[in-house]
């Protein structure tokens, strides 16, 4: 497939919020490929990607599953794609260093859920319901928050999110 550029912070595209996919199409399909492309090859490699990060508005993520996963609900081409993905269940806090493609750079030890359900739709339209903790609920979460216009920094004190905020227009 394709590399895509990786949108910057400051581009209206995160945080304008996106729209649901309605139908599962080709270029739903094509869409989900160059993400995982990106993803993987891309300028700096992630763990994971959602479409406002490419310039798409519309509500889908791909993450890398971790070695330790287990299932394959939503796998397409060895990562895992979600559709309309939406946490329904969170429990438990881990505090953890992330940073984003979006913005590169800026680091910060963000708490999130350690456990979560996420339902979403899989690249065949079938209704998929994952329950992860650890690494990939922390990716999970993050996706989605680019789907709600929201950064990892959003999660901080107003003082640490200023700081991170001022790093990234630096860099």
């Amino acid at each position: 497939m394709a590399v895509l550029a990786v949108v910057r912070h400051g581009d209206r595209v995160l945080t304008d919020g996106v729209r649901r996919v309605d139908e599962i199409t080709d270029s739903v399909r094509r869409l989900a490929a160059d993400m995982i492309d990106t993803m993987r090859h891309g300028e700096t490699p992630g763990v994971g990607l959602a479409a406002p990060q490419v310039g798409e508005s519309v509500a889908l993520i791909v993450a890398e599953p971790p070695p330790d996963h287990e299932g394959n609900d939503a796998i397409h081409d060895g990562a895992i794609v979600l559709v309309n993905p939406e946490i329904v269940f969170s429990s438990g806090h881990e505090v953890i260093e992330e940073g984003c493609l979006s913005c590169p750079g800026p680091t910060a030890e963000v708490e999130r859920a350690s456990h979560i359900v996420v339902k979403a739709m899989d690249l065949e339209g079938k209704d998929v319901r994952l329950e992860v903790q650890g690494a990939l609920a922390r990716i999970f979460q993050h996706e989605i928050d680019h789907l709600h216009g929201r950064f990892y920094f959003d999660h901080l004190n107003p003082i640490k999110r200023q700081l991170v905020k001022a790093r990234i227009r630096r860099t």
